[in-house]
């Protein structure tokens, strides 16, 4: 028995950050609390997700369970939801996924975990540097490169953390000094980025929600969002570019 109440927000924020990735994956049901992660078909990026059992409105298991899922079809049934109302969410004779919301009520068929990419693992990153602001702003400063450059910089040092994209007749930056930054441990990193991955992830997010860079010198970065007033913590890990 999996038995979940949540609200509509929270379902539309896990559809949607699985599916920047990927459309298919394994949801787990855990004693504490959701648990899903997957690789892009390029092996460039992963993504994440953990949805504490308290940040649920009801969360009753018999026991651990884990399921296949089509997170494509989950988030356009997300979007006829709205976010405060409340989601139920079952699963009827192991075969399929009930998701009803007042006068709603969708069955998807589930998929075999198997016949699903197999999870990847998750890499244990030591990196120097730890950046962390709005994601708004971030949001902004990406939304800013997109016509310069396929690729960005982002760089850490004692003084400030700075985004730059620089293109064939054209340069933009973008520097938020320590003071700026709600947490900054002033750690030393550079590393360049495929623009098209961090758009994708900065769709998970608005203004107010909190996002955490961790960075190292040409090596993969950890960007962490905390989603949906802390209840939803979306974590992606992308490879760098190799700057020529």
């Amino acid at each position: 028995m999996v038995e979940v109440i949540m609200s509509g927000e929270i379902l539309k924020t896990i559809s949607r950050a699985i599916t920047t990735l990927v459309s298919e994956c394994r949801m787990h049901f855990l004693t504490k609390g959701i648990h899903s992660r997957a690789v892009d078909p390029s092996n460039v990026a992963m993504v994440i997700v953990d949805v504490p059992k308290e940040s649920l409105e009801s969360y009753r298991l018999e026991s651990e369970k884990t399921i296949g899922v089509d997170m494509n079809r989950i988030f356009e049934i997300s979007k006829s939801i709205n976010a405060r109302d409340l989601v139920e969410i079952s699963l009827v004779d192991d075969t399929n996924l009930r998701i009803k919301s007042g006068s709603l009520d969708y069955s998807l068929a589930l998929i075999d975990p198997s016949a699903i990419r197999k999870e990847p693992r998750i890499p244990e990153l030591n990196l120097p540097a730890k950046i962390v602001l709005d994601a708004g702003e971030f949001k902004k400063a990406i939304s800013a490169t997109e016509k310069v450059s396929e690729h960005i910089v982002l760089k850490s040092d004692k003084n400030s953390f700075t985004i730059e994209a620089k293109g064939d007749v054209e340069r933009m930056v973008f520097t938020m000094a320590a003071g700026e930054l709600r947490e900054f441990n002033g750690g030393e990193a550079r590393s360049m980025f495929s623009l098209d991955y961090l758009k994708e992830f900065c769709k998970v997010a608005g203004s107010g929600d909190q996002l955490t860079i961790h960075l190292g010198t040409n090596y993969p970065g950890r960007f962490c969002f905390d989603l949906v007033g802390g209840k939803v913590r979306v974590e992606f890990i992308l490879a760098p570019r190799v700057e020529g």
